[in-house]
């Protein structure tokens, strides 16, 4: 009873919650429809139905109407069910739809490669001839930063021991822990 309190109830993602509230619009939106088919029946066909078997004087108390069946209600009542049908077939359609979950780049940094010399060329000025390659070769500036320290390696990780099965407790019909005899 305390490992399944302690259990952890896993996160839900945002897929997740699109399909429940999918479902939950699916049953309100399909349990309407058929509540409604089944009151229109019981309406527009049984009570009629039940008023031509019994017949009756129409100043009784127990009088049921005239008999008469409305077929235009009760079609309107099954082109509703219908019509709730096709909706709950495309809202399924979306709730099953991957959702489009926005995600960040996260910036990586490598440390095993020391970084890239930069190279700078300045421009040309009137004063320095572009043509002189001996010039050109003279200005240009290296720069390199020091390389960054390594990581020193971690110690290996210990697999934790095997943890013992929980023992098995019997509980008689008040509730009280019972001493199990195979021990």
């Amino acid at each position: 009873m305390v490992a399944i309190l302690n259990t952890s109830v896993p996160e839900s993602s945002p897929a997740d919650s699109r399909k429940w509230i999918g479902r939950i619009v699916i049953a309100v939106l399909l349990g309407e429809a058929i509540w409604g088919l089944l009151v229109s029946i019981t309406n527009n066909l049984a009570l009629p139905a039940m008023a031509r078997a019994m017949g009756g004087d129409s100043t009784s108390p127990l009088y049921l109407g005239k008999g008469d069946f409305n077929v235009q209600g009760l079609f309107t009542s099954v082109l509703e069910l219908c019509f709730a049908g096709i909706m709950a077939v495309l809202l399924n359609s979306w709730a099953q739809k991957a959702g489009h979950v926005r995600r960040k780049p996260v910036g990586t940094t490598s440390v095993d490669a020391p970084p890239a010399p930069v190279v700078t060329h300045p421009a040309p000025s009137p004063a320095t001839p572009a043509a002189d390659p001996a010039m050109q070769e003279a200005t240009v500036t290296v720069r390199s930063e020091p390389p960054a320290p390594q990581p020193s390696p971690s110690p290996p990780v210990a697999k934790p021991a095997k943890p013992k099965p929980p023992k098995v407790v019997y509980h008689n019909i008040v509730g009280e822990p019972v001493d199990s005899d195979d021990e």
